[in-house]
Formats: C-alpha cells, sequence, structure tokens
C-alpha cells in the first residue's frame, strides 16, 4: 500500500498554537511559503497533520465513548490503579473547569487550524503556477476541513441545535478569516448561525471538487475527499433536523461511492477495509487508534477498556463480538476492541451513512425505509430484523455499531436523552439528566480572559 505523505510534516510556517495568543506568522512568511503551489501543498499538508493529531486524541476522540458509558478503565500499566487517566478524568465526571480544562489543547489546536486554513484560502486564488481545477481543489478541501474543524468545536462547547426552540443558543466563535492578535476579537454566533456557515462551507466545498485529492500521494480515503464532504454534509443536516438534506447526502454516498458494506465474515480480518470513506493515515511509528483502545501485549495496552454497560447491549449471537477480545490483567478480565488493527484515524465509514439515512427517514415517518436500514445493519451482524422501530431503537443499534469511533454521547444528547452509566467509575456524575449545562465544556478561561468579546457557557 503507497503511503501518505500528509502525516511526514507539519506546516513549515506555523504548527499548533493558539492564534488568539500567539501571531501565526510574519506576513512576509506567508506571502512567501503561500505563493506557489508546492507551498500551498506543504501548507495544506500542515492542516491535515494538525487535524490528525488534534482529532485522534484523549481529549477528542474518546469523548464520544467515554461520557456516554462504552468505556471503562483498565490497569494502570506500572501501579494496576485502575481509575480514570488524570487527562480526562475531569471530563469524565462532567466537571472539567475553565482555568485548568483537560480540552485547552485541543480547543486551542482547533483555532489554530481553522486560522491556518483560512490563510490557504486567502492565498490560493494569488498561484500562478496552479491551473484553475489545481486551486478549486484545493479550496474544497481547505473549505470541507474549515467546515469540520468548527462543527468539532461545536459538538463540544455548543448544545444540542434543539437545546433552544429557534436555536438561539450559544453556537460557536466561527472564523471564515484570519485574525490578528490585538485586533480581532471575535464573538460567538447562535447555533443557527453557527450552522447556516457550516452549510455553507460544505456545500460551496463540494461544488468545487475536482479531483480526489489536492496533495499528490497517498490514497483518497486518507483525505478529505468527496464522499467524506457528503458524509459531513449528512451529519450536519442531522444534526440540524434538516432531514431532507441528510437523506439526500447520506443517499449521495451510499449509492455512488463505490464503499459496500463490511460483511460479517470480514469483521476479524477486513473490519470497515471496504468502507472506509475518510481514514486519516498514520506514522511510520505508531497508530493512534491501536494506543488509545488495543491490547498489544500484556505490559503495553489501552487505558480505555469496554464497559459492561456496552457489552450488555449486545444480543448472545451478535457477530458483533467478534470485534472483541478479553484479556486477563492482574486476574481479571478486561475486553479491548480489535477493530483497529488495520485502521489508522477513522472518522467516517459507509455504515454511518445508513444510520443518518434511517434516522432522518423515522423522523420523515417514512418507517419502512428506516427499518431496511437498520435491518440491514442489524442482519449483517447476525440479528434478527426488527418489525417496528423507535428512535431509541435507532440510538441503541447505532451504540452497537460505533463503540469506540466516538459517536454515542452525541447522539443521546442531541436527542435530548438523560446519560445513565452504571458500569462507571466517575466520583460524583455517572448520571446526568438532560437538560443540563454540564453537558457541554466550559471555554478555556484563557481564551475568555483576552477576547473581550467571548461568552462562557452558562453553569461555569
Amino acid at each position: 500500500m503507497k503511503k501518505i505523505l500528509i502525516i511526514l510534516s507539519a506546516f513549515s510556517l506555523w504548527g499548533c498554537q493558539d492564534f488568539l495568543t500567539v501571531e501565526p506568522v510574519e506576513q512576509i512568511s506567508i506571502n512567501t511559503q503561500l505563493s506557489t503551489k508546492e507551498g500551498m501543498l506543504k501548507a495544506l499538508n500542515g492542516v491535515y497533520y494538525e487535524t490528525r493529531s488534534t482529532v485522534i486524541s484523549d481529549a477528542f476522540y474518546t469523548y464520544g465513548d467515554l461520557l456516554s458509558g462504552n468505556l471503562a478503565f483498565s490497569p494502570n500499566t506500572s501501579n494496576g490503579v485502575v481509575s480514570p487517566p488524570t487527562f480526562v478524568d475531569m471530563v469524565y465526571d462532567f466537571s472539567d473547569e475553565k482555568t485548568e480544562s483537560e480540552l485547552q489543547a485541543f480547543y486551542q489546536s482547533s483555532y489554530s487550524i481553522i486560522n491556518n486554513i483560512n490563510l490557504i484560502l486567502e492565498n490560493v486564488e494569488a498561484l500562478s503556477d496552479a491551473t484553475i481545477a489545481e486551486k478549486e481543489q484545493i479550496k474544497a478541501e481547505a473549505l470541507a476541513l474549515r467546515a469540520f474543524t468548527h462543527f468539532n468545536l461545536y459538538k463540544i462547547y455548543s448544545q444540542n441545535y434543539t437545546f433552544t426552540n429557534d436555536a438561539s443558543h450559544l453556537g460557536v466563535v466561527y472564523n471564515t478569516r484570519s485574525l490578528k492578535v490585538g485586533i480581532d476579537y471575535p464573538a460567538r454566533e447562535t447555533a443557527k448561525k453557527t450552522f447556516e456557515l457550516l452549510n455553507k462551507d460544505i456545500n460551496d466545498a463540494i461544488a468545487l471538487y475536482r479531483t480526489d485529492h489536492a496533495i499528490p500521494a497517498g490514497e483518497t480515503h486518507q483525505f478529505l475527499n468527496l464522499n467524506a464532504a457528503k458524509a459531513l454534509a449528512a451529519e450536519i443536516a442531522l444534526w440540524s433536523n434538516d432531514w431532507d438534506s441528510a437523506i439526500k447526502w447520506s443517499n449521495e454516498v451510499i449509492t455512488t461511492s463505490g464503499k459496500t458494506l463490511t460483511t460479517s465474515s470480514d469483521f476479524m480480518s477486513n473490519w470497515a477495509q471496504s468502507e472506509k470513506i475518510w481514514d486519516l493515515g498514520r506514522t511510520a511509528n505508531d497508530n493512534l487508534l491501536t494506543n488509545l483502545y488495543m491490547y498489544t501485549s500484556g505490559t503495553k495496552y489501552s487505558e480505555y477498556a469496554i464497559s459492561k454497560d456496552y457489552v450488555n447491549l449486545l444480543e448472545s449471537n451478535d457477530k458483533r463480538k467478534s470485534l472483541y477480545e478479553s484479556r486477563t490483567l492482574r486476574s481479571k478480565p478486561y475486553l479491548f476492541t480489535t477493530k483497529f488493527r488495520n485502521i489508522s484515524g477513522l472518522i467516517y465509514r459507509l455504515t454511518e451513512l445508513y444510520f443518518i439515512r434511517a434516522e432522518a427517514n423515522f423522523h420523515k415517518n417514512n418507517t419502512v425505509l428506516a427499518l431496511q436500514d437498520i435491518n440491514t445493519i442489524r442482519n449483517r451482524a447476525g440479528v434478527a430484523s426488527l418489525s417496528t422501530l423507535t428512535i431509541q431503537d435507532i440510538i441503541t443499534e447505532k451504540r452497537r455499531e460505533f463503540v469506540c469511533e466516538n459517536k454515542t454521547y452525541f447522539d443521546l444528547v442531541r436527542n435530548h436523552q438523560n446519560i445513565v452509566r452504571i458500569d462507571c467509575m466517575a466520583p460524583t456524575n455517572c448520571n446526568m439528566n438532560y437538560p443540563n449545562d454540564k453537558l457541554v465544556a466550559p471555554i478555556p478561561q484563557q481564551s475568555i480572559e483576552i477576547n473581550s468579546n467571548m461568552k462562557q457557557n452558562p453553569g461555569y
């Protein structure tokens, strides 16, 4: 397999420092770096590099499973203590602090990525050594990455779209141009405006796609390609209850992407290989999802194990059980996923589009169509078809399917569900009823202090 190059070098002129605290780069350096196609592609390469390290991290990628109760904890390899890791223990307890937020690096790095994307977009048209098609492809990926990064910030820092009837509650700061310290003080948009901007970016991006990817290396699924952009558009539509658009975009990916669902016979050896839509690359020395979730040896294994809450959701004959293995550590059994033996940075796979289409059809009272999609996934897992369907059935089935893929918590709060964790080690907040201010994280205090227009989330 041809190795992707985006993982080998970072943006040569600026990195992951927060644009609100450090000027990204001198203007003369921007002009030099972004004046040629080669420099522009290196810049885009750096954005992918930082996106990978920001998204596939404890702070963000475990969030949807940690807070929903899909994860338990394995013994510490040095002392055998079983407890939440210190870098996510406050998040796990719904008690993250604004002054010492465990998500601060995620927040800062995300806005650094956005600033770098905006610098690319502000300079790409002036390239004299790139064709129109090449420039449009660069813009397409940059716009899609900008939507993706803002969307991830929204998931963590803003209440779900229907938290207020008119989506007038706080969304996120949505930056569409590069910012300078001491000059720009961006304010948070409403949730409604945030989704208007998300939709504009992703729709503009989709209209611009010309090739598989701009950087001449690697494989299409390792970049935010056209099908990945459509998957993102479908998810954005689902979050804003735009059922028609969710059906449109998910149906396009399902029917035209050329991807096929992993068969049940391929779960063990080739899980998700045939359905990868966007799988960020790995370096030569690490596989971040292996480090997060898998067992390698008795002295090298993940701090996260699969919870009893999740295991109890699976029917006895569910073939998805083959994606997990039991290991005895300090005389007790722990369950680890095997999903990521051949997957290095999974963002979207085809199965998710079946769930998006099913949920959207359900809300449009197209229950027959929704059942078809849900039963396709259930039958692949070797379990019987459902004859009736509720929104809870959809959420639960998706939870069975996507453990360790950062989905469940967001599905719960998006559907106004309470958080109930039985296999739980949080000292105070194992459960959290909806609605609650603590269902979103605090904006890091540093960003509040240096930006007079920034509003903190209620409850912090």
